[in-house]
């Protein structure tokens, strides 16, 4: 990215967050203790998020999964030219793989990439022209979203962050009511 990727590729890319066997120091007053010591709640895990997503439809694939090698558990198969939402992995390693037919290719995809606590959704973002209600983004905590006036919110108004990190849905667009103008004195 943004130069076109090759025919006939096979790429891949393993993530790693922070090693969960190793151990951690906290200082306390002036004493030092050892924590995290193979313990789970101390985990980070990876979140992704897509800027720029374009693959030939129908030939090209970018599959993603947990693990440290290509075909370990939780695959997800990403395709065509939607900007995918943000996917956080169940365990300290995410894999990705790229692969091509031997025809036209594309322009790719970029990602921004992140470890975050363990049982965390991580925060989806907010809609442009929007905003959300609520902070936490552990398993189990709800997001609601709201648009500015003049703007109607399209998809789910709540998200609840669930047990396999993801968000029940995608984050809502908030568009332009019809019959109203919106102008931007922002200089954009």
């Amino acid at each position: 990215f943004p130069i076109q990727y090759e025919s006939n590729s096979q790429c891949v890319w393993i993530i790693t967050a922070s090693d969960p066997n190793k151990v951690a120091e906290q200082i306390f007053i002036g004493v030092t203790r050892s924590v995290c010591l193979r313990s789970l709640s101390c985990w980070k895990v990876i979140q992704i998020n897509f800027e720029e997503f374009d693959l030939e439809i129908g030939y090209d694939s970018l599959t993603i999964g947990d693990g440290g090698e290509v075909g370990d558990s939780k695959t997800i198969i990403q395709i065509g030219s939607f900007v995918p939402d943000l996917i956080v992995s169940m365990s300290h390693q995410m894999w990705l793989h790229l692969q091509s037919d031997e025809s036209v290719g594309s322009i790719g995809f970029k990602i921004n990439y992140k470890e975050i606590d363990k049982d965390s959704c991580g925060d989806p973002g907010t809609p442009l022209y929007g905003y959300k209600e609520g902070n936490g983004f552990l398993n189990g905590d709800v997001l609601r979203f709201k648009c500015q006036f003049g703007f109607e919110l399209i998809g789910e108004r709540m998200i609840t962050c669930q047990n396999n990190n993801q968000w029940s849905a995608n984050i809502p667009i908030c568009i332009c009511k019809s019959g109203l103008i919106f102008f931007s004195y922002n200089g954009k």
